[in-house]
């Protein structure tokens, strides 16, 4: 199957009204998973933004609060950044980042780009000031530091202009010792424990994510045809950038009805930086036989299409991807295409079969399945193009 299960945790950050301020997430390898068992910093950041933004949903996971996301040197310094919504968002920087020029650098870089920063399990020391200066948020890990030491950051970091959050809160002594000091906000076992969120997936192809982000490298040279062809290459490529473009962050008005409206809107830039993402979460495996069949699908129902002289072509071979996306995620038809942002009649051609899609996705799989059709000028038209997307295929496979 083309899907997998995608999870993270994440831990509530409350203000001294015990009211949710926002959340720290947490990368979980599956639902089970008690703890992040991080053996890879990137890959873990990759996943946790992979399954906010192109799985679970942003708004579906923080609301209008904040999502607190830990961020590893390489990502801190990577200037391609990621897709991420600045309002929503505070960038962890991990206690091991290396605070140095090139760090400090970068983050003015993300600063400057309006993302909100918080260091993560810090300890202030002078020589720190710039970073301290540059943050908004400052974690301070009241079991690892103790009472003493904790109360010792807290006045060192009074000077400055930023929001001290204390964190491994477990007691309600060590809520009430952070609550005295006049901390900002709260974080711990004591107001709750790291929920898992957990949710059925699309996958991609590895190798089109790789022939994907050579193209995009060159993209100068690129048109959006060319890059509608590779991403039209792979149906969980399709459902995530069409999720991406219908959640809040896109603030996306009309719907959308083919892949390259779905790429022209997205933005040649956004896109490799989506690509990266999913290359680095390292959620891809090999499901060429699944993939072949909706491939087929898809350029059957376009040359069909083509032959009859339809107007607007290019949305069959969308249709034909999606017709058997449910398949390919494991979520019934009509609540995966309510969360991508396809028009009504579009929707309705594919669950319903209504219309001209409708109908040639009804002849594209009557002909697949051995089905009686009805017109013999329509089997001579099925059988010649079904000939023609079997050979294209075959192509396709064998660019790998």
């Amino acid at each position: 199957m083309m899907y997998h299960n995608v999870a993270l945790a994440r831990q509530p950050i409350v203000d001294n009204k015990l009211s949710t301020f926002g959340y720290e997430l947490l990368y979980r390898r599956d639902v089970q998973a008690m703890n992040a068992d991080v053996y890879d910093q990137v890959g873990a950041t990759a996943q946790v933004i992979s399954a906010c933004l192109l799985d679970l949903g942003m708004q579906n996971i923080v609301g209008t609060g904040k999502a607190f996301i830990n961020f590893p040197r390489a990502y801190l310094i990577n200037p391609s950044g990621v897709p991420l919504p600045k309002e929503h968002t505070v960038i962890e920087v991990l206690e091991d980042a290396g605070f140095d020029a090139m760090l400090l650098a970068s983050l003015r870089r993300w600063n400057k780009a309006g993302f909100k920063i918080a260091l993560d399990d810090f300890v202030f020391e002078p020589k720190l000031a710039p970073f301290v200066e540059l943050a908004d948020y400052v974690k301070l890990d009241i079991l690892a530091l103790g009472k003493d030491k904790f109360h010792q950051q807290v006045e060192a970091l009074r000077p400055f202009k930023v929001k001290i959050i204390a964190e491994k809160v477990e007691t309600w002594e060590d809520y009430h010792f952070a609550k005295l000091l006049e901390v900002d906000y709260y974080q711990g076992y004591f107001f709750e424990k790291p929920q898992s969120i957990s949710k059925k997936a699309s996958s991609v192809n590895q190798m089109t994510l790789l022939q994907l982000m050579a193209s995009l490298m060159r993209a100068n040279d690129m048109s959006i045809g060319e890059l509608e062809n590779i991403v039209g290459q792979d149906i969980g490529l399709v459902h995530k950038l069409l999720k991406y473009l219908n959640s809040p962050i896109m603030g996306l008005v009309a719907s959308v009805d083919s892949l390259r409206l779905a790429i022209t809107l997205i933005g040649t830039e956004q896109l490799k930086s989506i690509t990266n993402l999913l290359l680095m979460s390292e959620m891809t495996a090999d499901r060429e036989v699944l993939q072949g069949q909706v491939l087929l699908r898809a350029k059957h129902a376009e040359l069909f299409a083509q032959s009859q002289k339809y107007a607007n072509q290019d949305r069959y071979f969308l249709a034909g991807m999606l017709s058997m996306i449910d398949v390919c995620v494991g979520i019934n038809l009509d609540d995966v295409l309510s969360e991508l942002p396809l028009p009504l009649e579009f929707t309705n051609a594919i669950i319903e079969r209504s219309g001209r899609v409708g109908y040639t996705l009804d002849l594209i799989e009557s002909y697949e399945k051995n089905r009686i059709v009805k017109s013999e000028d329509d089997l001579q038209t099925l059988a010649e193009t079904y000939a023609e997307a079997v050979k294209w295929v075959e192509g396709f496979k064998s660019t790998f």
